[in-house]
């Protein structure tokens, strides 16, 4: 009798599990509206709502996670290519430390205005918001709020971001 309650126990416990890390990842699927966040920089604030009317890409990066913060580099080049797009940039980062964060900026010559430092609670809730337990990545976000891309590349932007200026 202990076993099969124990059992039980156990198999519920996965399933929650299970269920909880999907649920995560469902909020980011492909056609999804983005999860609501909010971030406040020297420049002003930024919701998803926020969002709405433009494409925007919304990079997740730590100065300790060496892809995630090439991201941010290869997404500022991008703009400065393409000044005239209807792109936003919104890069959020996850350091423990703001000094390093405005370090990197520095270093790294990203534009401030695009970046977002945040830290305690609201970390915690965009971090379960975005499924980003696991590792930081992007979304694109297209004018609607709908997710359009995962991680999208510079030539991805183009064929989306200026495709759409295109048609």
């Amino acid at each position: 009798m202990k076993q099969t309650l124990l059992l039980a126990a156990i198999c519920i416990g996965l399933v929650l599990c299970a269920v909880g890390y999907s649920d995560s990842k469902y909020h980011t699927a492909l056609g999804r509206t983005a999860p609501d966040f909010y971030a406040v920089n020297n420049y002003g604030d930024v919701s998803a709502a926020s969002l709405k009317g433009e494409y925007s890409v919304l990079n997740f990066w730590s100065s300790a996670d060496a892809p995630s913060r090439e991201a941010a580099n290869v997404y500022t080049a991008w703009l400065r290519r393409n000044p005239d797009s209807d792109l936003r940039l919104v890069s959020v980062n996850f350091d423990k430390n703001d000094a390093l964060f405005n370090e990197i900026v520095r270093l790294d010559s990203l534009n401030p205005a695009d970046q977002y430092h945040v830290s305690g609670d609201t970390a915690k809730a965009i971090i379960d918001n975005y499924g980003l337990k696991d590792g930081f990545g992007s979304i694109l976000i297209d004018p609607t709020g709908k997710i359009v891309a995962h991680n999208p590349d510079a030539e991805q932007l183009s064929s989306i971001v200026m495709g759409s200026v295109n048609q």
